[in-house]
This record gives structure tokens, sequence and C-alpha cells, in this order.
């Protein structure tokens, strides 16, 4: 089970709203490939929600003229406000709300369709969310979902622990893999489960700029007291830099992997 305090996950993401779309590109093309997914998982869908809406990109495609249908209403929740902000800005026609993914203010089967992109990684368990997802679904209703999964930032990760070994505990965040996700569909009693994986490596200028990157976007670490540490965790996310830039520092820069899970599953 992760270690996250919902907070920080507020907190930062409602910083990182004003920025996001600038620099979060990994998450623009999980985006669109869940778009594309759910065109053809569930073509006829009109009741469609967003958990997890950021900044209101899905439901703003969702929307466009090219791709919207008949009848379409959407609707989205974000833990965080200024995410919901962002949000009502960008789609103005669809129902956002701030909302926790555990815990949606939705009766039973209100949606056709439900879609994730780039959030579920925050959560302790996938197991509430899922189950929540799978309850708002109406018979015959299409869950699509995509998150950053166990090796994403590997790099980060690692030159971390490398630092801080022996001085302080290990607060990296942990991602779930491949099977967690899987399994949690099943046990929410979702069947045609659908599972699949893919890698893309970012390049940034070194270490540093990938941390800025990051924080800009609000992808900070999440565990509670994480951040806390005051001149020894400096000193640590120094080390951390160096370590970073000596083992992975080549002519594109250094890498950054995100590793994405897409899944499907009926109700």
């Amino acid at each position: 089970m992760n270690q996250v305090d919902k907070g920080r996950v507020r907190a930062a993401f409602s910083r990182g709203a004003a920025g996001y779309d600038a620099r979060a590109g990994v998450q623009a093309e999980v985006r669109a490939r869940v778009l594309s997914l759910a065109a053809e998982a569930a073509p006829a869908a009109r009741r469609v929600l967003d958990v997890g809406c950021g900044t209101g990109r899905l439901l703003a495609d969702l929307a466009h003229p090219d791709r919207a249908r008949p009848g379409l209403r959407t609707a989205g929740i974000d833990l965080a406000p200024g995410m919901c902000a962002a949000a009502r800005a960008a789609a103005p026609s669809a129902a956002v709300s701030a909302a926790d993914a555990e815990a949606l203010p939705f009766r039973d089967g209100a949606f056709d369709l439900v879609l994730s992109t780039s959030t579920f990684q925050w959560l302790e368990r996938l197991g509430p969310a899922v189950r929540e997802c799978a309850r708002v679904l109406a018979p015959g209703g299409r869950l699509v979902v995509a998150l950053f999964a166990e090796r994403t930032l590997h790099e980060l990760r690692t030159a971390w622990r490398a630092a801080a070994a022996g001085r302080l505990p290990d607060r990296t965040h942990r991602f779930f893999t491949l099977a967690e996700v899987g399994e949690a569909l099943a046990t929410a009693g979702l069947r045609d489960v659908e599972v699949h994986e893919a890698e893309r490596v970012e390049h940034h200028a070194d270490a540093r700029a990938l941390l800025r990157t990051l924080k800009a976007i609000g992808a900070q670490n999440a565990a509670p007291g994480a951040g806390t540490t005051g001149l020894a965790g400096r000193r640590i996310t120094l080390e951390m830099l160096r370590r970073y830039d000596a083992a992975h520092a080549g002519p594109r820069g250094v890498p950054a992997t995100w590793h994405v899970v897409y899944a499907l599953a009926s109700r």
C-alpha cells in the first residue's frame, strides 16, 4: 500500500494547475491514447465521467465539434480545487466538482463510460476508487483507465534511495504494478478486463530540470512527512541530483522513464 497524504496531493496540483498543460507532455499523450481507446470501446456512450479531470483537457476534447456525440453529457471530478477551476474554464459544458475518487458524488449506474488518466497512481490503494468507478457505471458500461506504474521515474527513485541510505527513511513513491491493476479491476466485479503497458522516456537538461518540471505540474512526493527534513533533506537532495546526473547524463540530457498501464473493463 502507498503512503499518500491527500492534503499534499490536493495542494500541489492546485498550485500546478496554471502551468500544467504546458509542461505535462507525457500526460497529454496518455490522454490522447485513452480517448482513442474509449472511442473504440464505447462509441455510443452519452454519459461520460472523467475521474481526476485535472485541467479539463479530456472533457474539452470530448466536447470538441469534431468528436462530440448528440446528447453527450460529461462530468468530471478532481481532488484539487485549482484543477477544478481550470477544468470549468476549459470545458464549460461539463459538470465539474471537487471530490475524491474514493467517494464519487454520483448515483449508482449514472454513466455509460468512466475515464481516468494519470490519476490513480496518487492513491494509497486502487480497490476503493475502482469499486466506485464500477458502482457509477451502468450495466454494460465501460471503464478506461491509464495510470503511471512501477517503473515510472525509476532513475529518480534509485538516485534518491542511494543518497538517503542510512540517513532518512525511504519515502519514495510506490507505483502500482500491472498485476495490481488487473487484480483491482477483477476484484471490483468488472468483466472483459484488458490490461497492457507502454513506456515513454523523456529527456531533460539535467536532474534539476526534471525536478522543476515535476514541481511545476504538481507531481511531487505525496508521502506523509515528505519535504519536512530541513537541512539534512536538502543535502540529500543535492547528493541525489549529483548521482542522477553522474549515472545518466548524455548528449540528450538525462532520461526520465514513464511506465503507463492502460486498462479497460466492462460493468
